[in-house]
This record gives C-alpha cells, sequence and structure tokens, in this order.
C-alpha cells in the first residue's frame, strides 16, 4: 500500500468521514422527522385522521425502502459510494422541497415516499465506508456516533422546527422567494430541507472512496458466497438466528423509539396544553442530548465489553437498553405535571437509544464484504417498515379503533411502546449465543 493510500484507508481520515456522514445524517433527519411537529397543522389543512398521519409519519418511508434499498445496497457494494451518496441527498432534498409544495394528501404522501431516498442511500453505503476506514474491533464506536446522527437529526428538527413555527406563527403570513405564499407547515418543510444543498457539495468535495476490506468474521463465507441478491439471502438464511435477532429484535426497539418521536408531540399538544413551538424545544433538547449520549454510549460500552471477551457485547447492550427504557415508557402519560413527563422521556430516550450504537455495529462484523451494504439494506427495510411505519401506526390504532379518540393518544402511547419494547428485548436475547459462536468461529 503506498503512503497516500495509508493516509486515505487510515483511522484518523475515517473519523473525519464520520463526522461528514454526521452531517448528512443531521440534515436527513431534519427532513424526515420534521413532519412530526406538523401534525396538527396538516389534519386541519387536509382534514386527515392520526392513521392516515401516521402513515405518512412511517409508512411513506417503508413503501419506497421495499422498492430501492436492496437494489441500492447491491449498487453500493459494486460501486463508488462517494457518488452514490451525492446523488441520495440531492434527491431527498429536492422531495423535501416538493413536501412544502403539495396541496393534497395524496401529493405529500408521495413526496414523503421519496424522501425515503435519503437513508435508503446514506445509511448502506455510509456503513460500508466506514466498514473499510476501521478494524472490526474498533468499528462499534464510530457506526454509533453515525447512528447517532439521526437522533441528533431528530433533535434539532424539532429544536429548528419549534422556533419556525414560532416565527412564522407571529407573523401575518410567510412567502418565500420562489415559491410565493405558503401555509405554515409548507414553508417548515421547505426551509428544512434548504441545507440540504451544501452538504451535498461538501460531501462530495470532500469524502474519498476507500479501499475496501475484508471483514475477520467472514473470510471463509468471502470463499463460499458469491456476489449477488440471492447469494445474500442465502447467508441470511443460513445464519437465520442470528439475524432474525437483529433484524428482528433491533427493530422493534426501534419502533418504540419512532413512535415516542412521533406522537409525543401530539400528546403534549392535546393533554397539557403545549404550543408546538414548545414541545419542540423541549423534546427536541431530550432528543439532542438524551438520544446521542445513548447512542454514543451504546457504542462505547459495547466495544468496552467486548475488549473483555464479551462476544455477545452487541446484543447484550441492546437487550439491555430496552429493559431499562420500559418502565420510564409506562410513565410518561401517567404523569399529572408537564414537566414531569419531559423528565421521564430524558431517560426513556437515552436508554432506549442505546442498541443503536453497539447493536447496529453488528452488522459490518457478521457481513461478507461483497454483500455487506446489502445486508445492512435489509436491515433498514425491516427496521423501516417494522419501526418508523409501524411504531406510530400501533399507537394511531390504539388512538382510531381502541380509544376512539384524539385526547387518548397518552394512553396508547403506554400501551404500544413498552410492548414494542419487551418483544426487541426477547429477540435481541435470543441472538447471543449465536452472535457468540459466529465471531469465536471466525476467530479461531
Amino acid at each position: 500500500m503506498n503512503s497516500g493510500q495509508g493516509r486515505l484507508s487510515g483511522e484518523g481520515y475515517g473519523w473525519y468521514v464520520v463526522f461528514v456522514l454526521c452531517v448528512c445524517g443531521v440534515v436527513a433527519f431534519i427532513d424526515r422527522q420534521i413532519i412530526n411537529l406538523l401534525v396538527e397543522y396538516i389534519k386541519d389543512d387536509l382534514l386527515v385522521s392520526d392513521t392516515q398521519i401516521s402513515l405518512l409519519q412511517g409508512f411513506a418511508f417503508a413503501v419506497f425502502y421495499a422498492l430501492v434499498a436492496i437494489p441500492l445496497g447491491r449498487i453500493a457494494d459494486s460501486t463508488n459510494r462517494r457518488l452514490l451518496i451525492t446523488v441520495g441527498i440531492c434527491a431527498w432534498t429536492v422531495a423535501a422541497i416538493c413536501c412544502g409544495l403539495a396541496q393534497t394528501y395524496a401529493q405529500l404522501f408521495f413526496a414523503r415516499m421519496m424522501v425515503g431516498v435519503g437513508e435508503a442511500v446514506l445509511t448502506p453505503a455510509g456503513f460500508s465506508l466506514l466498514a473499510d476506514f476501521f478494524k472490526p474491533r474498533r468499528l462499534a464506536r464510530p457506526v454509533s456516533v453515525f447512528t447517532a446522527s439521526s437522533f441528533f437529526g431528530s433533535g434539532i428538527a424539532l429544536m429548528v422546527g419549534g422556533y419556525i413555527v414560532n416565527a412564522i406563527q407571529a407573523t401575518d403570513g410567510i412567502s418565500l422567494p420562489f415559491f410565493g405564499p405558503l401555509r405554515l407547515w409548507q414553508a417548515v418543510f421547505i426551509l428544512g430541507a434548504l441545507p440540504g444543498i451544501p452538504a451535498a457539495i461538501w460531501f462530495f468535495l470532500s469524502v474519498r472512496e476507500p479501499p475496501r476490506r475484508a471483514a475477520p468474521s467472514s473470510q471463509q463465507s468471502s470463499r463460499e458466497y458469491r456476489r449477488g441478491f440471492l447469494e445474500a439471502l442465502r447467508y441470511v438464511g443460513n445464519n437465520r438466528r442470528l439475524f432474525l435477532s437483529i433484524y428482528g429484535g433491533i427493530s422493534f426497539l426501534a419502533a418504540a423509539q419512532f413512535a415516542l418521536g412521533a406522537w409525543i408531540p401530539a400528546y403534549f399538544i392535546r393533554t397539557h396544553g403545549w404550543s408546538a413551538g414548545d414541545i419542540g424545544y423541549a423534546q427536541g433538547f431530550v432528543f439532542l442530548v438524551c438520544a446521542t449520549i445513548g447512542v454514543v454510549g451504546g457504542g462505547w460500552l459495547t466495544d468496552a465489553m467486548q475488549a473483555r471477551g464479551h462476544r455477545d457485547a452487541n446484543l447484550k447492550t441492546s437487550t439491555f437498553g430496552g429493559l431499562l427504557a420500559m418502565p420510564f415508557a409506562v410513565a410518561i402519560p401517567l404523569a399529572s405535571d408537564p414537566m414531569v413527563a419531559v423528565a421521564l422521556l430524558a431517560p426513556a430516550v437515552l436508554f432506549g437509544a442505546v442498541p443503536f450504537g453497539g447493536g447496529v455495529a453488528a452488522l459490518p462484523m457478521v457481513s461478507p464484504p461483497q454483500f455487506r451494504a446489502q445486508l445492512v439494506a435489509f436491515y433498514l427495510l425491516v427496521a423501516n417498515i417494522l419501526g418508523q411505519a409501524g411504531g406510530p401506526w400501533l399507537v394511531a390504532q390504539f388512538t382510531d379503533r381502541v380509544f376512539a379518540d384524539d385526547a387518548a393518544v397518552g394512553w396508547s402511547l403506554m400501551i404500544a411502546v413498552p410492548l414494542l419494547l419487551a418483544i426487541g428485548s426477547l429477540l435481541t436475547m435470543s441472538g447471543w449465543r449465536p452472535l457468540r459462536a459466529q465471531l469465536t468461529d471466525a476467530s479461531a
């Protein structure tokens, strides 16, 4: 390896790439999560139900993932990931602007579906890049930092969205250059999308494509499996207990976090009479601080446990995080004081975010390099159907169908979120042994 290539693939430059990926992740999640503050405004303008809103929050992304996540993962395994991510940033930025131009529910649904290209491109290709910059035993920390950008972005989206909402409400209306007069929720979508333009330029100009690194856990697999979609499915099938735990378990834990993120604003608005701006600041701060600490702390704890010989550390930390979050999730809607509810939200988010550091980092560790990004894309497909779509939808089903009362959203959260955490914790626990066995065999 020449010196230039060595500098390119070194971990120092790798941490710079982590930083750039994190900024892009924040931009993606601003576009993706800002809708949670706009629920009441969209419902009033478009005359839709909580269930229809939940489809905008989640299912629209899952549809897009079902169509493109796997092909994009296949492309990331065989082509230039730098260019692929740049195109993805441009695509989701345009789609987010189109959300602000929507006039009907169908138009908004389609535009939200197209925003899903953000993570469908960014995360599989980003994980694949990081696996080539960092050695497997040091991978959990950079992956956890990159994953934390989604929670950091959610917090930024809520805080910035709250500021924009308050600013627009203080005026007689808003008219943007090139767009003209807009409704409040339309203006928030468009303003939130604009940072994607400099992010795409920065990523393209500053990130370089590294040489691909073979993972120790997949050296034998590299000889047994060829590159391709069917071969990736065969690998998952041959290791189904492990991948059921990772794909299913972490996806159910993600569903709990998405449910909280999607419906906590509506809960505070409907139950405690807060404004969208007020809950945006409060919830945004909680996600910004607590979720970031939880994800990064989960990655750090996983690396520390692995250093002490716990080969199943990735899934152990995930299980413990889910179990610790449960009592706080139950207690949030029981609090009569809204500030107490915010205080209970903090540990629920912190512990609930732990699995998305070390737990998700297990994927590139156990994946052969010839379809590493595809296996991450499989995870994103499952996580978005069960998590991003399923979590908010489940809460809405309790509100619309069981209680038939918008004001009962707190009770819906109290039932749905702990249930999702319990299922996710049990599934990740079932993967301790197969993960331990696979990583032990790889080091033999």
